[in-house]
């Protein structure tokens, strides 16, 4: 042994410095001063001017030999700085007036304009003159309600629902070739004549061609692009020729299913070419408006139209313009497709009259009376309601005329005729009548038109127009197609305040047209956005359950109890809800929900509504009925399902410890766990991880530690396939060790030693589960940890070697996943193999040694090394293995100590189970020998490995071991000589970082007091 060279007596190379602690602490705690002046402090200057000035002016009140007039004169200075002070400190508070300020004051206030704010805001000169052009505002009307739905969204939902799986029979001339081309315009008008003559010679023996609904829509697409290219190149008969040519393929109602998309489609384009015919005149009114100001040089002329300019602003040039696409749209023969193109240019009639248009309007839905086809005529008249809603700010009245709503006449005239037709049970239609469609189906088609007409009918919400037009219901038609309309188009809170009225009003209802459900449907909308006066709230519930719980119909009865539940989580207490799922519970059991797609949706509706509307989760989830409802749900939709659940559960941030939502949670838990296999995305498996997790998270029984354990046993059984989820109660177990031992003080008796070693028996267990390596290592040193604080030796010192014999088998290349993808990437393992050692090295300070004489108090220690040795990326010299063997030159220099820095209470450390023994101060020697031996050898073998930037680590690294032996070791010569030896080792490297450190280096050794560090700095300085 290398102590055998050293006869007794004879001073030791390698003898620790021994350390006083707490002096230390203390010495450092004095020595960290809070200063008021920083030169990263904000207004440093000021704050250094104001400490100088109060320094002298202390100075000066206590000197007994200075004068008052020096003292007035410091006195005033310090004054001086106060005021400086609080000036800034004053503009510091002014608020500035920016632009994102002004915009953000502009939000909050209604109707603000944030530019008018700006320029409000700037400094304003009386020398300043603007001119300023009067232009009246034009009367609206009043803004719709907050539950009017804009066409838009209609249109996109009419696309997705109205289809044909049939081909559409259309005629010759709508596929022929509408481009246009400028090279055409230089042919002969004769030579054109011609060839238009034998076309249409040739196309009167073709019969229709048809078309698939796809390439029926890229037709009418290409037809869309067609108009914009002609009118840009100047061809607006051929632009006004497409858009009547369009019009008349909406009087073709041969096939109806498909007749609401092609009305969607086909009226846009009506709509852009009503738009750039307005824009063409506008901007040759604006034209003509600039060349008159150039011509007569005045600035005083304007030159631009404002959006709500007046007949009278319009030159006389664009009036006449405007006149002449008039003249043409009369000149079409064909009714509907003259009220299409009219519509579309409605809003042309700004620039002759400012009345015109309310009159045209007027007209023309006198004239949609002519329209035979019921379904063509209908919508037409939505295409009416659509332009008023675009003209609608800028409808002006005769002198002497009421500013009515042509829509509401539009409306009168469908009650008419629907009644007509319902009395003779729809035999003149064609497609009723021929069994093409059945007349529900007819009345769905009509659907979208007659909601549309009737929702901008009650645009405003008044209740006035309410009443009236179910007069007009009540009187006309006494139709459930109306009243269904009627129901979902008005403001539900006007609907809500008469849903006593209106239910009388379903009830009394006698046709099935619609079906009764489905009106009680559209009224339990309303109801769920503003509910009922609360003395009607039960009878109306009561009154419509009497006929919904007789529905034999499942699809009706869910549709209807997809509404109605959420109205009851709202408005009613929990016992409400859980008989009306009882009821929902028995319809269910009478049907096969597993392959109706529909009714499944409606249950992960209704689910869904529950859990966001209810004002209690707890309640509801502990509810007998809410689970049985969750288990008629598909496998997809329950998993769904229980996540919003898990999720609306955790963000309430409550814990809980009642069996039942127990039970209740770790069944949607269950639910989630299972559906993880092994195709899941990794995101996948970290969201579910972590919603399980904090569903753990929130269950606590409090004192009772013992029903928490079982509860933990059966979740390690549950969740089996998820990491995440074991690390988790590892950890939540160890948690539960510590609160025993805070329970007794640290004191255990019989009962809780015992749990507490059954709480170290399921961790040992568990941890080997794992998949991670370093997931194992941590949590095998968590738990000795927890083990040593509640002084079980023996189950800490097992937890010790179970990590301590892992450490060989972790490989050198580890994969990381990384979230938001399924992406994994390769990185050294020993990043993290390093940290982790130096952390169980510090553990192993406190950690009592064994006291038999075969293991000795270093035995686990002595398992590290060897340990270490016969990990892969270590069996070869390297940085990091160097760096592990200055940490354990540490912690045996913190061993050799008389009293050790840390202790954990009531346990004893090697510092009091071996004290000054002769054995183990033998044995601290003989490992230090060994540890520095190996610590050189590694190195020399840094720089033999000749990788890239090694010699600047062995310098780095010599220089730590300088320090080490400077700050640890007792000074000797072959001390003081190894130090030397080092530092020059590392004076061969010129790199900044490394220059610098031998600086430091050498300043602390300087620092050092006695005459083997003098030495040491002399040798250090010498070349």
């Amino acid at each position: 042994e290398p102590l055998a060279r050293y006869p007794r007596g004879m001073a030791k190379p390698w003898k620790p410095l021994e350390r006083d602690y707490i002096g230390e602490r203390k010495e450092v705690t004095c020595s960290l001063d809070v200063t008021r002046l920083h030169p990263l402090l904000e207004n440093y200057n000021l704050v250094a001017q104001q400490l100088k000035a109060e320094a002298a002016a202390a100075k000066l009140e206590a000197d007994p030999k200075a004068s008052e007039k020096e003292k007035a004169k410091a006195a005033a200075a310090l004054a001086r700085e106060e005021k400086r002070k609080r000036a800034l400190e004053k503009q510091k508070n002014e608020v500035i007036d920016d632009p994102l300020r002004l915009m953000a004051m502009a939000a909050s206030v209604p109707g603000a304009d944030p530019l008018s704010m700006m320029s409000s805001a700037l400094p304003t000169k009386a020398s300043l003159t603007s001119t300023h052009v009067n232009v009246s505002k034009l009367t609206k009307k009043s803004p719709v309600h907050p539950d009017f739905e804009p066409w838009r969204v209609k249109s996109e939902r009419i696309l997705k629902k109205y289809t044909t799986n049939k081909r559409i029979a259309v005629r010759a001339n709508f596929l022929e070739d509408t481009s246009s081309s400028n090279a055409n315009a230089e042919e002969s008008k004769i030579t054109k004549r011609l060839e238009q003559l034998k076309e249409a010679r040739a196309k009167k023996g073709r019969g229709p061609t048809a078309l698939t609904q796809t390439e029926y829509i890229k037709h009418i697409e290409k037809q869309h692009q067609d108009l914009k290219t002609a009118w840009r190149n100047g061809e607006r008969v051929l632009s006004l020729r497409i858009a009547i040519q369009c019009a008349k393929l909406l009087s073709d109602t041969s096939l109806p299913r498909f007749y609401p998309s092609k009305y969607v489609l086909l009226t846009k384009i009506l709509s852009t070419f009503g738009r750039l015919v307005f824009e063409r005149i506008k901007g040759k009114s604006e034209d003509a408006m600039t060349a008159e100001a150039t011509e007569s040089k005045s600035s005083k002329i304007v030159t631009k139209l404002p959006l709500d300019f007046r007949a009278n602003d319009v030159h006389p040039a664009a009036k006449h313009t405007c006149r002449n696409w008039f003249f043409k749209t009369v000149c079409i023969r064909e009714l509907v497709q003259r009220v299409y193109v009219e519509l579309a240019l409605l809003e042309c009639h700004r620039f002759l009259r400012d009345d015109e248009m309310l009159a045209t309007l007027m007209r023309i839905a006198k004239s949609l009376r002519g329209i035979g086809d019921p379904l063509c005529a209908t919508y037409a008249k939505a295409y009416l309601a659509t332009k008023l809603v675009d003209v609608e700010p800028y409808l002006l009245a005769a002198p002497g005329q009421q500013l009515t709503d042509p829509t509401a006449d539009t409306l009168n005239d469908f009650m008419f005729c629907f009644k007509y037709y319902k009395e003779r049970e729809f035999k003149d239609i064609t497609a009723v009548s021929t069994g093409s469609i059945s007349i529900e189906d007819y009345i769905d088609i009509l659907a979208p038109a007659l909601e549309w007409i009737i929702q901008i009918v009650g645009r405003e919400g008044s209740e006035g127009t309410f009443f009236t037009l179910l007069q007009q219901y009540k009187d006309f038609c006494d139709s459930s197609v109306v009243l269904v309309h009627i129901l979902s188009s008005f403001k539900s809170s006007l609907v809500s305040k008469h849903a006593a009225m209106l239910t009388s009003l379903i009830k009394q209802s006698k046709d099935n047209l619609v079906p009764r459900p489905k009106l009680y449907r559209a009224l339990g909308v309303s109801l769920c956005k503003t509910p009922p006066p609360k003395e009607v709230r039960l009878s109306i519930l009561n009154e419509i359950w009497k006929t919904a719980t007789k529905i034999q119909d499942i699809s009706l009865y869910l549709e209807v109890s997809e509404v109605f539940v959420e109205y009851i989580a709202k408005n009613f207490s929990d016992r409400e809800l859980n008989i009306f799922l009882k009821d929902v519970i028995k319809h269910m059991k009478k049907s096969n929900l597993e392959d109706e797609t529909t009714l499944q949706g409606y249950l992960t509706g209704m689910v869904s509504k529950i859990v966001e509307s209810c004002k209690d989760l707890f309640k509801v989830v502990a509810m007998a009925n809410f689970l049985p409802v969750v288990d008629f749900l598909g496998k997809s939709d329950k998993v769904r399902i229980s996540k919003k659940l898990l999720k609306k559960f955790v963000a309430l941030e409550r814990t809980t410890s009642d069996p039942v939502i127990i039970h209740t949670l770790f069944d949607l838990a269950r639910n989630i766990h299972d559906s993880i296999d092994e195709l899941t995305y990794g995101d996948e498996r970290r969201q579910v991880s972590e919603l399980i997790v904090s569903v753990i998270r929130r269950v606590d029984y409090g004192r009772d530690l013992e029903r928490q354990l079982n509860l933990y046993v059966d979740c390690r059984r549950a969740f089996t396939q998820l990491d995440a989820v074991t690390f988790e109660l590892v950890v939540r177990v160890c948690l539960l060790v510590v609160k025993a031992h805070r329970f007794m003080n640290g004191k255990h008796n019989r009962k809780t030693s015992a749990f507490v070693k059954a709480c170290l028996a399921y961790s040992h267990i568990t941890i080997p589960s794992l998949n991670g390596a370093f997931l194992k290592l941590r949590l095998y040193l968590q738990c000795a940890q927890v083990a040593l604080v509640n002084n079980m030796v023996s189950q800490g010192e097992a937890l010790l070697k179970s990590a301590v014999q892992l450490i060989p088998e972790v490989p050198e290349f580890i994969l990381e996943e990384h979230v938001g993808s399924d992406r994994k990437s390769k990185h050294r393992s020993e990043t993290e193999m390093l940290p982790y050692v130096l952390n169980l090295a510090s553990f192993l300070l406190i950690f009592p040694g064994h006291p038999s004489v075969k293991n000795g108090p270093f035995h686990l220690v002595k398992g590290l090394l060897n340990a270490v040795q016969k990990y892969a990326p270590w069996t070869k010299p390297c940085v990091s293995k160097c760096e592990l063997y200055l940490g354990l030159v540490r912690l045996f220099c913190a061993f050799s100590q008389r009293s050790f820095a840390y202790h954990v209470p009531r346990v004893d450390s090697n510092d009091t189970l071996f004290g000054s023994n002769e054995i183990y101060e033998k044995s601290l020697e003989h490992f230090t020998d060994t540890l520095l031996t190996e610590t050189l050898n590694q190195l020399h073998g840094v720089v033999e490995s000749k990788e890239r930037g090694a010699k600047e680590a062995q310098a780095t690294l010599s220089l730590d071991l300088v320090n080490i032996l400077l700050s640890t070791m007792t000074m000797n010569k072959k001390s003081a000589t190894l130090v030397v030896k080092l530092y020059r080792l590392a004076a061969g490297v010129t790199q900044d970082d490394v220059k610098k450190y031998q600086n430091r280096t050498l300043e602390h050794a300087e620092a050092k007091k006695g005459t083997w560090y003098q030495d040491i700095v002399t040798q250090l300085r010498s070349k």
